[in-house]
């Protein structure tokens, strides 16, 4: 026993033994990413395999500290480290009992003992109570209590009460009853052996002997004992945060522990659920992945690399994976287009046939609608018009722009990729596709995206003018296109600007949605590129998009406010230029002061006195192909349209959320050709009518005869109820 050990021994070792009072206090713990509301998302496993996480003695909360100094050390904060009374104690009731049924440890030397393991004999124990005198004069009393509590061994792999109180009991030690504090202090002589979980009944017995020794101490209350001792214990642990794992898994190799990251907890642990609800119905092979970002900041808010993680094999981040971008890129051309003033959204485009290297692109419904306006083939996302569009603006300037968005992946030369580039020939990851978005959603200021919840204001770098991510953004608000998705729909749904795409083969569905505060971008598909049907933009990916910003803009719902350099001028409906003396039918139409280039029409002139049409060579060619006559100055007949009647409103079929419209004019000349939103729809015989399926919305119907006369009516397809209160019903 220690009190046999010579005095001179004892001097010996004092003089020449040593603690280091860091080595003490810098046991390995374990990483931690936290949510920006300092809750915690995940915890790894330290560098010696363990579940450790230091807290402060304050953050253990009031039950713990109190019971460790109570059961294990009572006369802690009386001695210096040796308690000379506990050891006089234990060596009688040994010597009485002739075997050991006692010891002497204090706090002190059992957190020796755990920074400095060796064998259990007279001369380390000596050893032990050495180092404990030493280290009383380094750290305070509170000091070493919060260094023993936060390396205590509690079953498994796991140390300290924080890591033990999240694994048994899901919630921070600072929560944890007195019930489940004396269970985790009764574990401390035989931690693996008194573990609730394994062995309830041992647990149970070793709570109850403690309770009962507090009460009659008077340590706890009668009402204390009472409740703590009704206690029911974990069935099963709770385990430790798994939450945003593959966000986790990159701030952990980015940055060092404790990262505090820019997640938010309520909606990273929402958007999980949501997505995992979302590929519920898919065939097993299809995941999908979504992040969501604060555009101010540029802050990552949630992040999600793969709905089906937690399923075997499906453990791929595609976050990070790069995935051909279908027609996601469109809006980049337009608005370069917009930017160098070449076209304005009410610029006239050829939706033709048009030959790319050896093929012919057609539409995602393989049909051509011959002449369109910018709104319309990029709200629309028309395959030949953004071929015709990047081609205006140059394929290097075009792809330098991409790469100047973040677009990392794109990464060869304008002749590699060709025409191909702006209908998704290329390779590029959601993360990216984030970053360039940001760029519009922020009116065209560029930022990096971030992952941290404090980091210094960023400069941003201008891509875009306010005034042209203005025309996209208004381009892509129209909402008209997914309407069909959402007559089950409860609650209206707020304004955003949103791109969808589809990459060939049906192996990629995309929807990037964005609005003056938040970008969201959604991506569906298989991440061994398979093809499967289900993978269209539209169809699946939006309906998440569309979920998400309503979860966004659950507490306000803004929308971008036209800058000074938008202005609107009266234009041609169908070329989108000025109008001339010739145009008959005219709207409204914004411009950017000082870029937008103001030319005349010159599709409709006088001839003869009379009005023509002259159309560009290749829509000519498309009208000819259709059957569709071009305007002569021979005949002179007035046209009028009969139906639809002008400024009136149509309700929808209430079950399929359309509008069968049939589209009748007054003229003496044989056929009609019509227009509805700027694009050729069809032609009719006189007398006779042509039916159009129409979305809610706004419409404008243009029909024109041979001889070149034209009207124009603009219709409402909407419920009266919903526009009675500002709203829309889609």
């Amino acid at each position: 026993m220690l009190c046999l050990v010579p005095p001179v021994l004892l001097l010996i070792l004092f003089q020449s033994i040593s603690v280091d009072p860091e080595k003490i206090l810098s046991y390995p713990s374990s990483p931690l990413v936290l949510s920006r509301e300092g809750r915690i998302l995940r915890v790894f496993l330290s560098s010696e395999e363990e579940w450790c996480l230091p807290v402060t003695l304050e953050a253990m909360g009031k039950w713990l500290p109190l019971l460790a100094v109570e059961i294990e050390d009572r006369r802690f904060f009386h001695h210096r480290g040796f308690d000379f009374l506990a050891l006089m104690r234990a060596v009688f009731q040994n010597l009485r009992e002739r075997r050991i049924v006692s010891g002497a440890s204090t706090i002190t030397t059992q957190l020796i003992r755990m920074t400095y393991p060796g064998k259990r004999t007279l001369v380390q124990k000596a050893k032990e109570i050495v180092m404990a005198l030493k280290l009383e004069k380094y750290l305070s009393k509170e000091k070493i209590l919060e260094a023993y509590l936060n390396h205590i061994p509690l079953g498994k792999n796991i140390r300290g009460v924080e890591a033990a109180s999240l694994f048994y009991f899901g919630k921070n030690a600072r929560n944890l009853s007195l019930g489940e504090a004396v269970t985790l202090i009764g574990m401390l002589p035989e931690p693996e052996r008194l573990r609730p979980d394994k062995y309830p009944d041992r647990a149970q017995r070793k709570r109850l002997i403690l309770l009962d020794a507090l009460h009659q101490r008077g340590v706890i209350t009668p009402m204390e004992y009472a409740v703590a001792a009704k206690e029911s214990l974990p069935l099963k642990p709770a385990g430790f945060p798994q939450y945003a794992y593959h966000a986790t898994e990159l701030l952990r190799t980015l940055f060092p522990s404790p990262v505090f990251s820019s997640l938010s907890f309520e909606l990273q642990t929402w958007l999980e659920k949501a997505m995992k609800e979302a590929v519920a119905t898919l065939p097993q092979e299809v995941t999908a992945c979504a992040l969501v970002v604060e555009n101010k900041t540029g802050q990552v808010l949630a992040y999600v690399g793969n709905a089906r993680f937690e399923e075997e094999g499906d453990w791929v981040d595609c976050v990070q994976a790069p995935r051909s971008p279908g027609s996601a890129l469109k809006p980049f051309a337009y608005a370069l287009a917009f930017e160098e003033g070449r076209y304005t959204p009410a610029s006239l485009l050829a939706d033709t046939p048009l030959g790319l290297r050896g093929y012919v692109p057609r539409n995602f419904d393989e049909r051509y609608r011959g002449p369109v306006n910018c709104r319309t083939a990029l709200s629309y996302s028309l395959n030949v018009p953004a071929v015709r569009v990047m081609r205006s603006v140059g394929a290097s300037l075009f792809l330098s722009t991409l790469q100047q968005l973040g677009f990392t992946h794109i990464n060869k030369n304008p002749d590699y990729y060709g025409d191909a580039l702006i209908l998704g020939g290329c390779e590029t990851t959601p993360l990216e596709m984030a970053r360039a978005y940001l760029a519009l959603a922020r009116e065209g200021e560029a930022i990096e995206l971030s992952f941290l919840l404090k980091t210094p204001p960023q400069t941003g770098k201008r891509i875009f003018s306010q005034a042209t991510s203005y025309l996209i953004a208004d381009i892509l608000a129209d909402r008209t296109r997914f309407f069909p998705l959402y007559h089950k729909e409860e609650g209206s749904i707020p304004p955003f600007a949103f791109k969808t795409g589809t990459s060939y083969g049906l192996r990629d569905a995309w929807t990037v949605a964005y609005n003056p505060d938040y970008t969201v971008v959604v991506w569906y598909g298989d991440p061994r590129g398979t093809p499967h049907q289900e993978l269209v933009g539209l169809q699946t990916a939006t309906p998440l998009a569309v979920k998400i910003m309503q979860k966004l803009s659950q507490s306000k719902s803004t929308w971008y406010t036209p800058p000074d350099t938008i202005e609107w001028r009266e234009v041609c409906s169908i070329s989108g230029k000025l109008p001339s003396p010739a145009c008959q039918n005219r709207s409204k139409a914004p411009f950017t002061k000082g870029v937008s280039r103001l030319e005349i029409c010159d599709l409709h002139r006088f001839q003869n006195g009379q009005v023509v049409t002259l159309w560009p060579k290749e829509l000519s060619l498309f009208l000819e192909e259709q059957r569709v006559s071009l305007p002569t100055p021979n005949c002179t007949s007035p046209l009028t349209i009969a139906s639809p009647a002008d400024g009136k409103r149509y309700l929808p079929n209430p079950l399929t959320r359309s509008l069968r419209l049939p589209l009748r004019a007054e003229t003496k000349e044989n056929e009609v050709y019509w227009f509805v939103n700027g694009e050729f729809v069809g032609k009719s015989k006189r007398g006779a009518s042509l039916f159009v399926t129409l979305s809610p919305g706004t419409h404008t119907i243009t029909a024109s005869s041979p001889s070149g006369n034209t009207d124009t009516v603009t219709i409402e397809v909407g419920y009266p109820s919903l526009a009675l209160k500002g709203e829309t019903p889609f």
